[in-house]
């Protein structure tokens, strides 16, 4: 599994990792069922210490994108679509959060609402294969 890392960004490393995680899935790269490395062994790949990695995959196992195996093996696995994370109450608080934020910037740049509009369907119909195919 490949992640690339931004170490100089301003977004905090397991958030990078698990955004990618998720960008993995939502491109299809990561399949239901599939086992990812362990925390040690891809924090040793990504040469980072291994809680960023266990942060990265307990936020994920919390917010339902990652499970831990239950067939006598140590890891944690893709769930199966029906097992998936839905649309909450939180995601969209946190949705609506960062849009206004980005509108707000937008505005003060000068974008209109058209040029905005344009922006986010344009990345919300992205095959997002960029991140996710990176992950095998």
């Amino acid at each position: 599994m490949f992640i690339e890392l931004d170490v100089h960004g301003d977004v905090p490393l397991q958030e990078q990792i698990a955004h990618q995680i998720i960008a993995g899935i939502a491109s299809g790269t990561l399949k239901p069922g599939k086992t990812l490395p362990s925390a040690r062994r891809l924090a040793s790949d990504l040469r980072v210490k291994s809680t960023v990695v266990h942060k990265a995959y307990h936020t994920l196992m919390e917010e339902g994108f990652l499970q831990e195996r239950y067939d006598g093996k140590l890891g944690v696995l893709i769930p199966a679509l029906n097992e998936m994370p839905r649309v909450t109450d939180g995601y969209r608080e946190r949705l609506a959060k960062q849009l206004r934020a980005l509108a707000a910037e937008g505005r003060a740049r000068g974008m209109t609402e058209a040029e905005f509009s344009k922006a986010c369907l344009t990345i919300y119909r992205s095959d997002l294969t960029r991140m996710g195919d990176s992950l095998e």
